[in-house]
């Protein structure tokens, strides 16, 4: 079958959305035609996407002319001349379904037979929307997640009667955009994203409905443990100046289409009655007046079981996987490339285990008897089949040599492996689970006789960005001693790795991510390169051997003012401290990475077993004693006031206010 090659995308509607869609598909070699039924909108929207642009190009994420951009896109007040000669249709306007029935009724008349035609809607029937329609196969749910140049995830959302073929057409453009993609084959309720974010943010109110937590208690648990980027009561209170609106009608939606247990919770409902719909209304979930800047605290959530919300939302993902609207790839691509998670929900179920969300889902549903809570089959199943997540080496994924989460392994050549750390969302941020990665990564590549150098690099634009913070607001010296000596284990497992490691540091090596490139025998660093400790920023210091490897490196002179200072190291000072070994411009990084690798597994394996070990012990053999010392005094200094206050003034990009204690 040929299908039909995408050229012309007339988009329907200049606000918010439709604007920054025409702006991608322009860019992305498309011509355009963008429509709206007021001049002044049209003009407003060609002048953001000209500043877009030309912001775009002087920072050089734009490598095309802004000029030659722009000359595919045209303005019209003109329906007809907008889609007669389309290719596809994306509608991007007012989340009313007779308002877009009767555009699409209209688009109908006038565009050719073949013409896909998408809504951008991001929770009306996609079937619903296509009775307004002579040729419902034609038509898709396209909805691009805001704004679209940051947020690249789409979900391509097929109706009841959407045919194969236009959902295949519709990939292929949303590839072309550079779009994360995942498929919702059934229209369901909220789809997928929507569906476990309000599912969520709804737990949470009914949380503190019911007195299981306050709004600074639940907020900081899922800011800072969980690692989202707002608390949900925050995001409620700030999205698009407050957004407490859209949720309360889509739970009411969901009320009316999943029934009366998915009703909002009581503080949504009081909060929406009231007018208090966020900061753009003065009070929302948090009171906004007087110029209140109500910044979530640290450890206010560090006895708040996150359980409470995570069970109800791996419920909802389990039942859109029974239903076949999803899998759980897809789930998980959507909450992280959707709702910024640090990672997918259901690698996070998997962590937990599955049997301690049916057990949590079992004592909701005793307590509070709704049927949301009830346990999915596909949940029942996985118990009875002992698939319970990583500690049966199976769950949602399947778990084992290879078979990682944040480690990717690759062999580019026979006797060169590669370590990338695969976790670009977070700048590849190293968790518990990411050290264990990595660790059983080492011990793989070490048993494979054939391997004899290996390679650690970083996936995307970043080297690593060192630890992930969310074992600070724990609130636990015990943790954070045991996720302390997690990395220096790691780390030292490198150093007297049997085989020779070399870290290709290909972007910015922040705070562990520099102490881990420290550990590794050798260093190639890529002109764009950026190395620092900044650890005193947050009120904490160096723990995973920084204190220690970079004095013996550079001296400890210079290590205190690198420290102290908190200074960035381009990779010429790198070199020039000898940190680099080797600097390579970004567009021939790589080739010398391979190269020092291939020089070097050429070598006598013996030979470098005993000379790494005869240097690890020779000269650093007071190492593993200080390193125990850094654990031992970051355990000291974790409960202070300062990393406190640090982690929130980082969290809030503001400059912290140290007091000492």
């Amino acid at each position: 079958m040929i299908f039909l090659e995408v050229k012309n995308i007339a988009v329907l509607g200049a606000g918010a959305m439709g604007h920054a869609i025409a702006e991608l598909a322009a860019v992305s070699g498309f011509n355009v035609k963008i429509r709206d039924i007021k001049e002044e909108i049209l003009k407003n929207a060609m002048e953001r996407i000209k500043q877009s642009l030309e912001k775009d190009f002087k920072k050089g994420r734009l490598k095309e002319d802004p000029q030659a951009v722009l000359s595919r896109i045209t303005a019209t007040l003109d329906l007809k001349e907008a889609v007669e000669d389309a290719d596809m249709i994306i509608e991007a306007i007012p989340e009313i379904m007779d308002l877009k029935k009767q555009v699409f009724a209209e688009c109908e008349e006038y565009c050719r037979e073949d013409t896909i035609i998408a809504t951008n809607t991001s929770s009306l029937s996609i079937t619903e929307l296509s009775k307004a329609l002579k040729k419902p196969e034609r038509f898709i749910g396209l909805h691009f997640f805001n704004p679209p140049k940051v947020m690249r995830l789409v979900e391509i959302v097929w109706g009841e009667k959407t045919s194969e073929e236009t959902v295949k057409i519709t990939e292929e453009v949303a590839r072309k955009m550079n779009r994360v993609i995942i498929h919702v084959r059934k229209d369901v309720p909220g789809f997928v994203v929507n569906r476990i974010f309000v599912t969520m943010a709804n737990e949470a109110a009914w949380a503190l409905e019911k007195g299981e937590g306050s709004v600074e208690e639940i907020d900081s648990a899922v800011k800072y443990r969980m690692g989202l980027p707002m608390g949900l009561f925050e995001l409620h209170d700030l999205l698009g100046g407050g957004c407490i609106d859209v949720s309360y009608h889509v739970l009411e939606y969901f009320r009316q289409t999943l029934g009366e247990s998915y009703r909002p919770a009581p503080p949504f409902e009081r909060l929406f009655k009231a007018g208090h719909l966020g900061k753009k209304s003065g009070k929302g979930f948090y009171d906004w007046s007087e110029g209140k800047s109500n910044e979530v605290p640290l450890r206010a959530g560090a006895n708040f079981d996150l359980l409470r919300l995570i069970a109800p939302a791996v419920n909802e993902a389990a039942w859109l996987i029974e239903k076949e609207v999803a899998t759980a790839e897809e789930i998980d691509l959507g909450v992280i490339h959707g709702l910024n998670y640090p990672r997918g929900l259901l690698r996070m179920a998997d962590d937990i285990g599955i049997d301690k969300i049916v057990e949590k889902l079992e004592k909701l549903y005793e307590e509070y008897g709704e049927e949301r809570y009830k346990v999915n089959p596909v949940l029942q199943k996985m118990v009875e089949e002992n698939k319970l997540g990583r500690k049966t080496g199976e769950g949602f994924y399947k778990y084992g040599r290879g078979l990682y989460e944040f480690v990717k392994v690759e062999k580019p050549k026979e006797n060169v492996a590669v370590i990338k750390l695969n976790r670009p969302q977070r700048a590849n941020a190293l968790n518990e689970t990411f050290l264990k990665e990595l660790e059983d990564a080492l011990e793989w590549l070490e048993e494979d006789e054939n391997v004899r150098c290996i390679v650690i690099t970083g996936e995307g634009r970043n080297f690593c960005a060192g630890a992930d913070i969310a074992v600070f607001a724990e609130g636990k010296v015990e943790r954070m001693f045991e996720f302390s000596q997690l990395g220096q284990k790691v780390f030292n497992k490198i150093e007297k790795l049997s085989k020779p490691v070399i870290a290709a540091v290909n972007g910015a090596a922040m705070g562990g991510g520099f102490e881990l490139a420290l550990a590794c025998d050798l260093r190639v660093v890529s002109s764009r390169a950026i190395l620092a400790l900044p650890e005193l920023n947050l009120g904490i210091f160096p723990g995973w051997g920084g204190t220690q490897r970079l004095a013996l490196a550079v001296g400890v002179s210079k290590a205190k003012q690198l420290i102290f200072m908190r200074e960035n190291i381009d990779a010429k000072t790198a070199y020039d401290l000898g940190i680099a070994n080797y600097i390579a411009e970004e567009n021939e990084f790589w080739d010398k990475v391979m190269e020092v690798a291939e020089k070097i597994a050429e070598g006598p394996p013996l030979a470098y077993k005993f000379t790494k070990r005869v240097m690890f012990h020779g000269i650093k053999p007071e190492l593993e004693a200080s390193l125990f010392m850094e654990s031992a005094a970051g355990g000291d200094i974790v409960l202070s006031d300062d990393v406190a206050e640090g982690i929130q003034a980082f969290s809030y990009r503001r400059k912290p206010n140290f007091k000492g204690r």
